[in-house]
């Protein structure tokens, strides 16, 4: 059960202000809504330490009685932002603190405008407090991990030579949707042949071939929290190349999750790994950073990159996920979900990597 009390406190707590703002209108900053109060529709949310309240119009009035029945709800019947700037006013509010990363310039300006007391912008306070997952959303991730292996699984058999990327994609959404996944959680990456050199790539109607390398990055939807995997196959025959290049990013993914630990920062973690890539002669072949945080976002804080200002803590989930990509050739990127521990981690993902595995 999660107490969404608590959170409300801990995110008063952390600011110097007297109230916080929170404006979701198609969904501007659904995850903070929802990661507040459980409420999954569209409104405002106001919290100062002698209330918390929502504000919805009549869409979403019924649905807010039923997701949250403990919290306030008043109904606004006009323009969203007059009516909230009236209920700021009318509580003698004098610093009201919102997150400038959700909500846009002209909100923000229009509610100094209307308001006319101090409207004080945040980075992403809330983001700060989800960087830590309690059990219960770690038990939602650990469930959402299992039912994109689960589908993964299911798919491989239907794997075959002349089948589309896109094909592929469409199956396995229809697969996690009915094993219960509320939705993917990003678009699914499918990538054959030359094309899993590109890192972000959209399915298209590239078929398979025999000696392609296949990339799956893949994640569902489940009670509001992501998961994020990706795994690596040859298509009917293991390509000398391919099979190189998989060994080298599993040694890299190897050392990036030994490397994970509480009091490692993002960036020690990220270049433990990436110093195996570039020790074989591949550093430019991999570019982006080694993971990121999972939750109700696919990405989140904390970050391993280069780039990286985080430090890990116990109760962080993050992915590993180091990459070789070979233009005109392909790419290999082995990426798992971990929980970050004292002592070290938890791998959620459990789909076996150890080897490059053939299908079709």
């Amino acid at each position: 059960m999660i107490d969404y009390d608590k959170r409300r406190d801990a995110l008063l707590e952390s600011l110097d202000t007297d109230a916080f703002l929170i404006f979701n209108l198609e969904g501007s900053d659904s995850v903070s809504m929802f990661y507040l109060t459980g409420f999954t529709g569209e409104g405002a949310l106001l919290l100062s330490a002698k209330e918390a309240f929502l504000m919805t119009d009549s869409r979403y009035t019924e649905q807010a009685s039923r997701e949250v029945p403990g919290l306030p709800v008043k109904e606004i019947k006009g323009d969203y932002l007059k009516e909230v700037t009236t209920i700021l006013k009318a509580r003698k509010l004098k610093r009201v603190a919102v997150s400038s990363k959700r909500m846009t310039y002209y909100v923000v300006e229009k509610l100094r405008e209307l308001f006319g007391e101090e409207i004080i912008a945040f980075e992403d306070p809330v983001m700060a407090l989800r960087r830590l997952k309690d059990p219960e959303e770690i038990a939602r991730i650990r469930e959402a991990t299992r039912l994109t292996e689960a589908s993964l699984t299911s798919l491989l058999g239907e794997i075959k030579i002349g089948v589309s990327e896109r094909e592929l994609a469409l199956r396995l959404e229809v697969i996690m949707r009915k094993n219960g996944a509320e939705k993917i959680a990003f678009d699914l990456i499918v990538a054959a042949g030359e094309n899993s050199a590109l890192p972000h790539y959209q399915p298209g109607e590239r078929t398979l071939r025999q000696g392609d390398l296949l990339l799956f990055d893949i994640g569902a939807q489940l009670d509001g929290y992501c998961s994020d995997m990706t795994r690596v196959f040859a298509v009917k025959e293991v390509l000398s190349q391919a099979r190189e290049i998989y060994e080298l990013v599993l040694r890299a993914n190897q050392a990036g999750i030994k490397a994970i630990r509480a009091g490692a920062s993002g960036v020690a973690v990220d270049t433990i790994a990436r110093d195996v890539i570039a020790q074989a002669g591949h550093k430019e072949h991999f570019g982006h950073g080694l993971g990121h945080g999972v939750g109700l976002e696919v990405h989140e804080g904390p970050r391993l990159s280069p780039l990286s200002k985080d430090t890990l803590q116990p109760g962080m989930t993050v992915t590993v996920e180091p990459g070789v990509y070979l233009p005109g050739f392909g790419g290999v990127r082995i990426e798992d979900l971990l929980i970050v521990t004292k002592n070290g981690s938890e791998v959620l993902t459990s789909l076996p990597k150890d080897r490059l595995i053939e299908v079709g």
